[in-house]
Parts: C-alpha cells; structure tokens; sequence
C-alpha cells in the first residue's frame, strides 16, 4: 500500500501530539545544559547585578558518558540454523568494520549524549554505493547521526517496547537551508524549484533561550511505513549449479550483474515478509518513494529513564532532576558575588580637621597606597586637642548565616541526584589497581540504567543490520572483517568452491537466507581488558619454569599486546613466532602464507637431498664395515664357546663316567650287604641248635664268618 501526503501527515500528527509535553521537557533540558542554566523568566526577575553560572551539572554528565565508553557494549550475531556458523563469523566481522566507522562513532556519541542530558537519543542505519575511480559500485551499510531526537523523531504511538520494534512508522524531521532544499529537490525528482515549499511540520523549539533565527530552515521528513506483504522471491541459478534466492523488487539492480555471470531464472514462489518502505515529503509534496533493504525501520532508539505514565511515554535524562537545585545553587553563589562586588569594604572614620592638609595619604587605597607613613593634625585650629588615631571603623558587609549555609546544601543536592565523578573523601592517589576498579564499578551503579539501556539500542542495532546485510551482501566480492582484537582480514564472499570430500560445489560465506539471533552485552573497552591482560601475564610469567614452552608462549603474547612508540616491529615479529611455533592458528591469509613457507624452507632442495643420500651412502659403508668387524668378533667368540662347551662336555663325561663307576661300586657294596644279610638270616636259624649260651660272641661271630 502506497501513502499519499494526506495519509502521511495525518499519521505524523498522531505521533507528534502522543509525545509533545515530553519533547518540549526535553528541550529545555537542552538548552539548560548546553546553552544556559538563567531562562528568561528569571533573567526578568531577578534583582542580581550578577548572574553566574557555576555547573555542577556537566561534570556529572562528563561521568556518566566516561561509563558509556569504558564499558564497551558488543554485538554477536548466532545462525539459527546450527550449520551455518561461516555465516556468523561473517557478519560479526562485517558489523565490527562497518561499527568502527567514523560515522558510525559519530552517531554513537551523539545519541549518548542527549540520552545523558534530556534522556532520548536516536541514529538511523540507511544503504548508500561506495564507487571507487574505477567505476565499481559496492552497497554498503551506513549510519547517521540524528540530531536532537527528541524534536526530529516521532513513533508511532501504539509502540510500546523500549527498542520499538512494534512501531509500524516513524518520521524523521531533517532541516534544510533553503539551497539545501533546492539541491535535494533537483536531485530526487530532477527539477528546479524556484519559490521554496512550505515546511513538512516545525519541532518544538524551547523558550529557555533567545534564539535569532539568521534564515528560512524547511523541514523535511523521511517517513519509514512498514506493513505485511506478499513477495514474489525468484530461484536463480549460476551455471555451476549454484542457485540464490532473490526477491523479485531487488532484481531491477543487480540484473547487469547477474546476466554478465550466466545466471538463470529456475523457478519463483510468494512469501510473506515485512517491507519497508521510505518516503521523503515536504509540506506541499512526496519528493521520493521507495522500498528499503532489510525488514526492520531502520531508526534505532535510545532512552534513558524511561516510563510510561497513564498511558503516556515519560523520559529524562541526568539534567531533569539536578535543574532545581543547579538553579538555586546558581542563585546563591551570584548574590555573593554581587555581596562582594558592591558592597563597601571595611575603612577607618576620621574627623575632618584630623587629616586636613593630609587628604591625599587617605584618598588611595591598593596598590597606589604606597606611602611609608601618613600624617595627621593633633591640634585644631583654636589649639584644642585632636584625638588620635579613626574616631570610628565602618564595618565590612556579613554573608548571612542562611546563605553560607545553603551553599552547601545546594551542591549536595545537584550530587544527590547527578553524582559528579569520585567522591573526595575516597579519592586516595595511593589505592592500588584493583581498589580503583572496585571503586570504579561502584560508580559504575550511578550510569547503570542508561549503559542497560544503551544494550538494548545496540542489540536493535545488530537486528536492523542483520536483516540489512542479507540483502546488501548477496552478490561475489571482496569485504574487510575486523577481529575482536581490532585487526582486519579481507575475505570474499559468496565464493564457489568444490566439496574435495563429496565433489559438489558449495558456497562459503552466504549471508542470504540466514535468520540470526542477536545479543549484546555491557563489557569492559579492549583497551581495558589488555592491560588486566598485561598484569596478569607479569604475574605469571615469573610462576613458570624457564625451561617450560608455556613461559616462552606468555613472553610472546605478552610482546603482542604491549604498545609503544616504534614498537610495531617487534609486535609483529612475536605474533608471526607465536604462529610459527604453534601457538595459535593463522588467522589472516598472510600469516597463513607465512607458515605455508616456513614449512616449505624445512624441506630441503635436490643438491641438499643429493648430498644427504651421499652422506647416507658413506654411513651404509661404514656400518657395512662395522657391521663384519662384528661378524669376525662373533665368529671368534663363538668359537671360543664352542672350545669352551666342548670342553666341559668332556669333563662333564668324565664325571658322568665316575658317577657310573660309583654307581657300580655302591650296587656290589649293595649286593655284599644284601648277601652278608642272608648269611646272618641262615646262621640265625642254625646257632639255636648249637645252644647258643655256651658259645662267646667272638666264636658266634666266627662262626658267622667262617662260613
């Protein structure tokens, strides 16, 4: 659905009525802090000769925005599809270069800023070609910086979220000058325009300040509408077989292109998805129309407190609430100063016959009171008597108790609700690194809800970017990743390469039809996660045993991170040893062509393998020789044992033969006692006949023998 001008402005009216007693709030919140603390109401009715300012205010602002930037918010995108993790290595390294733009900052530092002050800040993520002087044309992602966002912003007033990714429109007022309004007319619709068209809708404009305007500013508006939409996506395929999907509105730019590489159209399909669509209208006309990239309306809010109160959006910054107390604190250090300025110091009284003639030593004062003595009449002109000495002493002004008293209590006050920076009574110079960071994230509960808050628009951010960059980077070329260390890599993407495990071709580094999840989180800056880096590895270094490779890994990360005037070269030396000795990947094509040729200086070149083998020929010969020396000394000792084996051999013949004759002899000794018993088994039956008690022992033994 198209808008007309009637359409649109009735839209912008809601959006601008839902939200206006907040933004002129707002927008004496900026003028209070930026231009002046004295509106014209009090100029007008004060009495004071002297109107100071003595701001508490900005230094507490100063605070709060140093907490923004020391704790860095990061962005990671992941794949919902658990397969496509080149995808998120992608685009991570995509939206760290496009995030260190200076735009980019640029934008950044402005919505800080009026976040901090009037509690609302906005930056907007728009598509632009990049040409080189050769004529190529890259689609790249930008961001703008949205100037006083709190007069030039409008959502749509059913948005409720904080991020308002519910919102289906917002405006965005852009002033022109009225050259400027002529050139943007030319240059979007072709034509000359001679009477200046009247403005889209002027922002609210605060009273707390005199403005002069110097000429005619036109407002522009850039309306974002996004609305639900049937797209016809086309299947295109390469003449390798490799197929994209594009949708039908893109195909107008990028034809050319995709004709020059052989692509076809193989088929299409309807699906539902979200349009954008950007119109740009004065007050009298829509001077452009068009459909954006990505799904998202590409203005990324950033809020500081934030509520809704009976039905109404409420913000603030640090400014809304320190206003009173700065204002009277302002109040009492003027009527001081006017106390001091205009109000007599204390001098002596004299009468007048007492310094007639002398009337030049009293009348300077200061500096030109240079006299070493004055003089003074002691006698009247009738002779009597003059005292001595002033007569009397007219006495120095008195700062009311009230007022002293007040002071103090004034400055407290803007401290109660801004907290300016470190407490004096903490503020020790001796406390050591760790008792710093402590403080630090103490005070870091002060700036809480905006770093909370400044999350959430970065993570709006990453989702707008995202669904941008599926559609901007869908085409083969060369981009620039940034590293989390800060170190960049150029890398292609959509590059067609072969599957060396199935043969297929495949496409590496295709962002389209990628859905990511996105997340942030508040961390420490780089800069200040290093040097806890460097503390620790001084402190571990010394822990490790020298001869350990783990001391020799932490000397070269240490060098890797150290920073210096000319130290460049040696960085870069301890992080190509750290890859060369293995202690972490490649990561960047020259330090992987670098390892490439350390492997390929191992190997040594023909002559050095030819001398190698002629070396090995000569060792061969040599152990050869070796090799029968030791055969002969075997052979010698083998035949030594063999001496030596027949030798005991023969002796152990010797003794077996012995044993036998042993043997023999033991078997006739056996038989002999074997016989003698039989003999005394016989007699033993003979002597009984013989009456044995009359023979001796010796005649019976006899006996025995004898037979």
């Amino acid at each position: 659905m198209t808008l007309d001008l009637q359409e649109l402005k009735k839209m912008h009216e809601k959006a601008y009525l839902a939200g206006q007693v907040t933004r002129e709030r707002a927008a004496d919140d900026m003028c209070f802090y930026f231009i002046t603390q004295w509106n014209e109401q009090l100029l007008s009715d004060s009495q004071l000769a002297y109107r100071g300012e003595f701001n508490i205010l900005k230094k507490a602002g100063r605070q709060i925005l140093a907490d923004l930037s020391e704790n860095e918010v990061t962005v990671d995108f992941e794949p919902v599809d658990e397969t496509r993790d080149d995808a998120a290595d992608l685009i991570d390294g995509l939206y760290r270069t496009d995030d260190n733009a200076n735009t980019s900052i640029n934008s950044y530092e402005v919505a800080k800023q009026e976040t901090v002050v009037c509690g609302v800040g906005a930056w907007l993520l728009y598509t632009r070609y990049e040409s080189n002087r050769s004529g190529n044309k890259k689609q790249v992602i930008d961001r703008m910086p949205l100037h006083e966002a709190n007069n030039c912003v409008y959502w749509d007033p059913g948005a409720k979220l904080l991020d308002k990714s519910d919102a289906d429109y917002v405006s965005v007022l852009v002033p022109y000058s009225e050259d400027g309004y002529k050139k943007l007319v030319k240059e979007l619709t072709g034509e000359d325009v001679d009477n200046v068209a009247e403005s889209f809708k002027q922002p609210e404009h605060s009273y707390s300040f005199p403005w002069y305007a110097t000429g005619k500013t036109v407002y522009v508006v850039k309306f974002f509408h996004r609305e639900r939409v049937t797209v016809k996506v086309l299947t295109m395929m390469d003449p390798f077989g490799q197929t994209m999907e594009l949708a039908e509105s893109e195909l107008a730019e990028v034809m050319d292109d995709l004709l020059d590489e052989g692509y076809t159209i193989e088929g299409d399909r309807e699906v539902e998805r979200w349009q954008v669509t950007e119109y740009i209208a004065s007050g009298a006309e829509i001077l452009d129309t068009r459909v954006i990239a990505g799904e998202h309306l590409p203005v990324v809010p950033c809020y500081g407190e934030h509520a809704y109160v009976e039905g109404e959006e409420h913000y603030e910054g640090v400014t809304r609430l320190a206003k009173d107390p700065q204002m009277l604190r302002n109040f009492q250090m003027s009527f001081l100063a006017d106390i001091v300025s205009q109000s007599p110091r204390e001098k002596p009284i004299f009468l007048q016959e007492q310094i007639a003639g002398f009337e030049d030593y009293y009348s300077m004062s200061g500096a030109e009171n240079n006299f070493a003595y004055v003089l003074q009449n002691r006698k009247a002109l009738d002779g009597s008597d003059l005292p001595l000495g002033p007569v009397g002493t007219l006495p120095a002004p008195q700062v009311p108790p009230a007022l002293a008293v007040s002071i103090d209590l004034s400055r407290q006050a803007v401290e109660d609700v801004a907290n300016p920076g470190i407490p004096q009574d903490i503020a020790d110079p001796d406390l050591s690194g760790k008792a710093v960071l402590a403080l630090q994230r103490r005070l870091d509960m002060q700036s809480v809800v905006y770093q909370e808050h400044f999350k959430h628009a970065k993570r709006r951010d990453g989702q707008i970017y995202a669904s941008m960059a599926t559609e901007v980077y869908d085409v083969p070329r060369k981009v620039k990743m940034t590293m989390p260390d800060g170190t960049t890599k150029t890398s292609e993407i959509m590059q067609t390469v072969i599957d060396k495990e199935t043969g297929d071709l495949v496409t590496l580094n295709d962002l389209s039809n990628v859905e990511f999840d996105v997340y942030s989180k508040i961390g420490q800056s780089y800069s200040s996660k290093k040097e806890q880096t460097i503390d620790r590895l001084t402190d571990m270094i010394p822990m490790v045993p020298e001869t350990s490779p783990i001391r020799e890994a932490l000397y070269l990360k240490l060098l890797t991170l150290m920073d210096g005037v000319n130290f460049d070269d040696v960085r870069d030396y301890a992080n190509k040893q750290m890859v060369l000795k293995g202690f972490k990947p490649p990561e960047t094509d020259e330090e992987k062509k670098l390892l490439e040729e350390s492997k390929q200086s191992q190997q040594p070149d023909a002559a050095m393998v030819l001398a190698l083998a002629e070396d090995k020929k000569g060792q061969a010969q040599l152990l050869e020789q070796k090799r029968k020396g030791i055969e002969m000394q075997l052979d010698a000792a083998n035949e030594k044992l063999k001496r030596f084996v027949d030798a005991f051999e023969a002796q152990t013949g010797r003794m077996e033969a012995q044993a036998n004759a042993a043997k023999a002899g033991a078997e006739i000794e056996s038989k002999q006692a074997d016989t003698f018993a039989k003999k005394i088994d016989a007699t033993a039956k003979i002597v009984p006949l013989r009456n044995p008690y009359e023979m001796s022992t010796e005649e019976l033994f006899a006996e025995l023998g004898g037979r």
